[in-house]
């Protein structure tokens, strides 16, 4: 550079041949070397900035570069590894930040110092720099201010964001949950009314595979979910490897609609009402299949047992219009028989023939009575009733009903007393025990016994059934040589409805009447069976109590005497012209005048026009 006041030629570089040159024309250079330039830096940058710098070191060539003991402490850090030195101090009222790096000798260093035995590497000294902060304080605190309001603002937004965020959240997790609760709520009302209904139904894939089902199923068929999802339902129901033929089901999937029928099932002997109904979606595709079967089984029985009451309704009603024409053709019979005794001398012959002709016609109308009470014609009422001759008149009747493949053998004590029952209810108990043991022979040769006895209970044998009072019994017992019972069976056999036959061969009602009459006359029942060898009811009805109930005394026995006549006047009405005639004989007779009319207009008319002219009205 050119020589001027602030370029001097540097005598600390007189070792350098060309340190100081002229130009041609005239003008001086000197050499000026690094550290020189480096100080004419720090004046500028200390008249400029107000930072001011320097080079130091322990072992300074310039004494200028002498480090005061700030520096100094710092060189001695450098040469103990540390990196660099700093520290804030006071000088007056204004705070400097000083600060130093560690100034390393390179190569080109080595021009200027090699005199000294440097080596590059080697930590030559320090550049210290020190400069006022209060500027850059206040600058940071300003800066601090702003960017401190700057992320208040940031925060706030954020915060508010947040919130927003956080309310919105907020408000659609509650809606979520009120939705999500709301879908449970009824998705458990559907299942629970799914499973509340009694009917067997399922949930069906195009293939007839169960996709789901209601508890009534998994009861009927005494599966788990596990055992019946996935299984075809011709499979479940049928016992089939295909769809059966003409099944509903597969008619819904085919043509979209809903088919209905009813159909009996012959595995589990049972009718069912079923219905088939495709679910579609919006395109009118198939989803599922809905399976509905109704188990009408009892329902079809008590169709069964309308049928057949009313079907015995009429046969009584038959039976009891025969009864009725036949007690008048015996009236007549009796009548005229009654006649001829009278009109017959004391000792005749023919008398005996006669009483035969009554007696056989008294038997005719015992007869009549019971046909009367078979087709309830009777008025039932209890009474106080020989029973032996009640069950000997009722398997006289049952013997022309039962086919003679089957010996009906009857051993009946005739000193089994009174008991207090309906005739008609032990003529019930007697048909419903020989038609049950009737089909438990079957077709095959069979023997039906019946006996009939007096029996005493002592209070030992009835302890275990504390309704039943011990004493004087009748037991009445029918065994059959069918094919008997095993325990499960006979644990039911007193259940309404509950038959072991064919279908249509019973209406599981039978026992359950016997019981009831049993019950009623306040006797109990027992039965003994075994499996292949045969059935025997024994039942058990208390006998009257003549002591307790107080004897009767026997009405004295009214001496016979002829019959008093008389000249009234009588207008006799039937339907029957042979009773007429026989009336109008016996009353003529007697010497009453007899009017006989057949039809009941026209003797309410003669009785109208001639009100006076008849005593008596006899119909």
């Amino acid at each position: 550079r050119p020589v001027d006041d602030r370029n001097q030629p540097n005598p600390y570089l007189s070792g350098i041949a060309d340190r100081d040159i002229v130009t041609p024309g005239g003008k001086k250079l000197t050499l000026i070397n690094p550290a020189h330039m480096t100080r004419q830096a720090y004046q500028l940058e200390q008249k400029i900035y107000g930072v001011g710098g320097r080079t130091t070191s322990l072992d300074a060539v310039r004494p200028e570069n002498t480090p005061d003991d700030w520096e100094r402490e710092a060189l001695l850090s450098f040469t103990r590894g540390e990196k660099d030195a700093s520290k804030l101090i006071k000088k007056g009222d204004k705070t400097v930040m000083r600060v130093m790096m560690p100034a390393i000798t390179r190569e080109s260093c080595l021009q200027c110092h090699m005199r000294k035995g440097d080596q590059a590497g080697d930590i030559r000294g320090g550049i210290s720099i020190t400069f006022p902060i209060d500027g850059i304080v206040e600058l940071f605190r300003s800066q601090f201010k702003t960017n401190a309001l700057y992320h208040l603002l940031i925060y706030l937004i954020g915060i508010t964001g947040l919130a927003v965020f956080y309310v919105q959240t907020s408000r659609q997790m509650k809606k979520r949950a009120a939705i999500e609760k709301q879908l449970r709520r009824q998705t458990e009302e559907w299942q629970n009314t799914f499973d509340a209904i009694p009917d067997i139904i399922t949930i069906q894939d195009s293939e007839m595979r169960i996709i789901r089902a209601n508890r009534a199923t998994y009861e009927f068929f005494q599966a788990t979910p596990d055992e019946l999802v996935g299984s075809a339902c011709y499979s479940l129901f049928r016992e089939n490897a295909t769809a059966c033929p003409g099944c509903r089901g597969v008619r819904s999937v085919v043509d979209g609609y809903r088919h209905c029928s009813m159909v009996e099932h012959k595995i589990l002997e049972n009718y069912f009402h079923i219905c088939s109904a495709p679910v579609l979606d919006e395109q009118g595709e198939f989803q599922y299949l809905v399976y509905i079967a109704h188990d009408i089984t009892d329902k079809k029985k008590l169709k069964e047992e309308l049928f057949q009451a009313r079907k015995m309704e009429a046969i009584g009603t038959l039976a009891g219009g025969i009864a009725h024409d036949f007690n008048n053709i015996l009236a007549a019979i009796l009548g005229y028989t009654e006649m001829i005794q009278l009109s017959l001398p004391k000792g005749s012959p023919l008398e005996h023939d006669l009483n035969q002709i009554i007696l056989a016609g008294n038997r005719a109308g015992d007869l009549i009575k019971q046909i009367l009470t078979f087709s309830r014609k009777k008025k039932q009422q209890k009474e106080e009733l020989r029973i032996n001759r009640t069950v000997r008149e009722a398997v006289k009747m049952m013997r022309s009903s039962l086919p003679t493949t089957i010996d009906i053998r009857e051993d009946i004590d005739e000193q089994c007393g009174l008991v207090f029952a309906d005739p008609t209810n032990i003529h019930q108990i007697i048909l419903n025990l020989f038609t049950n043991a009737f089909h438990a022979v079957g077709n095959a040769p069979g023997t039906l016994q019946l006996s009939l006895k007096p029996v005493v209970l002592s209070p030992e044998p009835v302890a275990d059934k504390t309704e039943i009072q011990p004493g004087s019994y009748v037991e009445l017992t029918v065994r059959d040589s069918g094919q008997g019972m095993d325990e499960i069976t006979m644990s039911r056999i007193f259940d309404p409805y509950f038959t072991t036959k064919e279908q249509g061969a019973g209406t599981g009602l039978g026992l359950a009447v016997i019981h009831g009459i049993v019950e009623d006359c306040k006797g109990f029942i027992e039965v003994e069976s075994v499996a292949g060898q045969g059935t025997a009811f024994h039942i058990f009805l208390p006998t009257v109590n003549r002591e307790k109930r107080g004897k009767r005394e026997k009405p004295e026995e009214t001496p016979r005497m002829p019959l008093p006549g008389g000249n009234e006047r009588i207008l006799f009405v039937d339907d029957e012209v042979a009773i007429t005639r026989i009336s109008h004989s016996l009353l003529s007779n007697l010497g009453y005048r007899v009017t006989v009319e057949t039809q009941s207009l026209k003797a309410l008319e003669k009785f109208r026009n001639e009100p006076d002219s008849f005593d008596l009205l006899i119909t």
